[in-house]
């Protein structure tokens, strides 16, 4: 599979694809372009740059720390199939399996995985929530996309990645946020390089493609830039689009309650679109126009801390109110 200047792969009836471009976004969008392709099995190998990846239906505002992957240069992405937030680094090596629906089992795929790995003398297992283990901590995570005619599973395999830092970006939110977007379930992780030392990304790769061909047979092999890749960099924002990664979150509502030296108040912002739609305050305050100024102040104003920072409050008591919201995003 080595002609694709014309913008299309094609060859053997299975293919292994090795992804050359480290934007996750551009390699979501080349896991949806072989999603289409005429094959009867696909493996797909693809490593990101520093990232945190969303599920279809998650919030990133209860998932993600946003400043801090805004001021670290972290990227958001969306992805299509369901599940948790994940942080990925070069040291986190990502796979997809791609199969025709009415053959592939995500069975058969744990299975080709859990042998890749004891080919490099890791004894690894399959837990009950689509994860795989090594002594009780989750190697890899898994997710999985059904269409009309294709299986779809995808998963990362922590090889060595900077486990340190996951904690900046993937902490969520204590304050209330209410909706009925999907919670990640945390998990204790750790690293294949825990296990044997000197592993890397291109040695897992190199066992994964073995077993692949063991199982199905000779593949075409292929190393492709989907970041300049046309048919698939077209559908580029559909997965790295910041502003409609936040457009498509599940409508939801933000709240707290704090005592304040003039009253104490619960505040209540339903978010739709990323935009603050509705306001609702309750106080003791002796002030009775506060709850008409807030709303005032806050609706129609964009659910993003630099957009609020910037509202003229021009008093102390909605001064001392937003400064608090600020804190709570």
């Amino acid at each position: 599979m080595t002609g694709h200047e014309g913008g299309t792969l094609l060859g053997m009836n299975q293919a292994i694809c090795y992804s050359t471009s480290h934007d996750c976004a551009a390699n979501l969008a080349g896991e949806a372009y072989l999603m289409d392709l005429p094959y009867s099995r696909i493996l797909y190998l693809w490593v990101n740059d520093p990232c945190v990846v969303i599920g279809r239906f998650q919030n990133p505002h209860s998932e993600c720390n946003l400043e801090a992957m805004k001021k670290d240069g972290v990227q958001l992405v969306r992805r299509q199939s369901g599940g948790g937030a994940v942080y990925h680094d070069r040291g986190n090596l990502c796979f997809t399996l791609i199969g025709d629906k009415e053959t592939a089992t995500k069975e058969e795929n744990f299975a080709l995985v859990i042998d890749a790995l004891a080919e490099l003398g890791i004894t690894a297992e399959q837990s009950g929530r689509n994860d795989i283990l090594f002594d009780g901590r989750k190697i890899s995570g898994n997710a999985f996309q059904t269409t009309k005619t294709k299986f779809v599973h995808h998963g990362t395999l922590l090889v060595k990645s900077d486990l340190s830092v996951m904690a900046n970006y993937l902490t969520p939110s204590d304050t209330k946020l209410a909706s009925k977007a999907v919670k990640s379930v945390a998990s204790r992780v750790g690293n294949l390089k825990e296990v044997k030392d000197d592993i890397t990304v291109k040695e897992v790769e190199s066992a994964l493609e073995h077993i692949f061909k063991e199982r199905y047979g000779e593949s075409e092999v292929v190393h492709i830039d989907f970041s300049e890749f046309e048919p698939a960099s077209a559908n580029y924002r559909l997965f790295g689009d910041l502003d409609l990664i936040l457009k498509r979150t599940p409508p939801f509502t933000h709240s707290f309650t704090h005592r304040f030296a003039w009253g104490e108040v619960t505040l209540n912002l339903h978010v739709i679109e990323d935009t603050i739609k509705t306001v609702t305050l309750f106080t003791d305050s002796l002030d009775t126009t506060l709850r008409e100024r807030v709303e005032a102040l806050l609706v129609g104003v964009r659910y993003e801390a630099a957009e609020i920072a910037g509202l003229n409050a021009g008093e102390p008591a909605l001064n001392e109110l937003i400064a608090y919201l600020l804190a709570r995003l």
